[in-house]
C-alpha cells in the first residue's frame, strides 16, 4: 500500500469520527509525525500503524499482507497468548510470553505494554487487587499519559480497550464500584460511537457490557444492569458470540428479582430458565450447577422442570 493511501485512509476516518490529531496521537506519535503521514509524506512505523488504525475503528489486517517472516510469527504469537489467557490456560500463557518477549523489541511502549498485560492476567494469583491495578494503570499510561481514573480517551486501541476492562476489574474487586462503572461505561461509548472495527467489536464488546451490568447491579443500580444486559444479550446472539449470554441472563434475573416491579419475577424466572439451558447448551458444567442451584433456591417448583432439560 503506498505511502499517500495509508495516510489518506488514516486522515479519512479520523475526519469521519470528528477527532483531532491531538487525540488520535496520543501516547502514539507527535501530531507533527501523524501531520506527515496523513499527507503522505512518510510511513508510520509497524507499532504506530497498528496503533493508529485499531483506534480510528480500521482493521490492520492489511498490514499482514506483505510481511517477514518474523513479524508473521510475533503477529500468531500474540493470538496464541490472548487465547491461552482468555482460556485460563495460565501455563501455557506464561512460556509463550516468555517466547515472545525473547523475540521481540522490549524497547517498544506497545510491546513492553503487550508483555505487561498478559503476565499480569497469566499471573493474577501472585497479585493483590492494588497490584494488579498497579501494573494495569502502569501499562495504560505507557499509550496514555494523561490516563487518569477521571480521564478515559476517547480513542483506544484493542490492547487499552483490554486494560481499562482490567482496570475496572480491580476496583470491582476492591467494591469501588461506581469508579468501575465509570471506566467501563467510557467504553460502552467507545462502542456506541463506532470507533472499533467490526473484528474487535466482536471479541470485546460482550465482555465489557456483561462487566458493566454486573457492577451496576452491585451497585443498585437495577433498571440500567437490566438495560446493558438486553444490549448484551441481544448482541450476543445476532453476533453467534455466546461466550458470556448465560452470564448475561443471569445478571438480568438478579436485577429483576432485587428491583421488584411489577412483572419482574416472571421475567426473572424465565431469564433464570434460559441462562441454565445456555450454560448446558455449552457444556459449562460449573455455570449450569450454579445457575441449577439458584434456580432451586429461588424459583423451587421450577426443581422438578429441570431434570427434563
Amino acid at each position: 500500500m503506498s505511502i499517500y493511501k495509508i495516510g489518506y485512509i488514516i486522515k479519512q476516518r479520523r475526519e469521519e469520527l470528528r477527532y483531532t490529531q491531538e487525540e488520535l496521537a496520543e501516547g502514539i506519535c507527535s501530531v507533527t509525525t501523524l501531520s506527515r503521514i496523513e499527507n503522505g509524506e512518510r510511513l508510520p512505523s509497524k507499532d504506530n500503524f497498528e496503533m493508529l488504525f485499531q483506534r480510528l475503528g480500521i482493521s490492520d489486517t492489511i498490514l499482514f499482507e506483505s510481511v517477514d517472516e518474523n513479524t508473521l510469527y510475533l503477529h500468531e504469537l500474540k493470538f496464541k497468548i490472548r487465547q491461552a489467557v482468555i482460556n485460563y490456560r495460565y501455563a501455557e500463557a506464561q512460556e509463550l510470553i516468555r517466547d515472545y518477549a525473547a523475540k521481540t523489541d522490549m524497547g517498544s511502549p506497545v510491546e513492553r505494554q503487550f508483555v505487561l498485560i498478559n503476565s499480569t492476567l497469566a499471573n493474577k494469583k501472585d497479585y493483590s487487587p492494588e497490584e494488579r491495578l498497579s501494573r494495569f494503570e502502569e501499562a495504560i499510561l505507557l499509550t496514555c499519559p494523561k490516563y487518569t481514573d477521571g480521564y478515559i480517551p476517547r480513542l483506544l486501541t484493542y490492547e487499552e480497550i483490554i486494560i481499562l476492562n482490567n482496570i475496572a476489574g480491580c476496583y470491582h474487586d476492591k467494591k469501588e464500584y461506581k469508579k468501575a462503572i465509570r471506566i467501563l461505561s467510557a467504553l460502552k461509548l467507545h462502542y456506541d460511537n463506532n470507533a472499533v472495527n467490526r473484528e474487535e467489536n466482536l471479541r470485546t464488546q460482550t465482555m465489557v457490557l456483561y462487566n458493566l451490568s454486573k457492577c451496576l447491579g452491585l451497585d443498585g443500580q437495577y433498571s440500567e444492569c437490566i438495560e446493558i444486559c438486553d444490549l448484551g444479550i441481544r448482541i450476543a446472539r445476532e453476533t453467534g458470540r455466546c461466550r458470556l449470554l448465560d452470564e448475561m441472563l443471569y445478571n438480568r434475573a438478579w436485577s429483576l428479582i432485587r428491583r421488584k416491579h411489577p412483572g419482574d419475577m416472571e421475567q426473572a424466572e424465565e431469564a433464570a430458565k434460559q441462562a441454565y439451558c445456555a450454560a448446558v447448551a455449552m457444556a459449562d458444567d460449573e455455570a449450569s450447577e450454579y445457575f441449577k442451584n439458584f434456580i432451586i433456591k429461588t424459583f423451587p417448583e421450577l426443581k422438578l422442570l429441570l431434570f427434563f432439560i
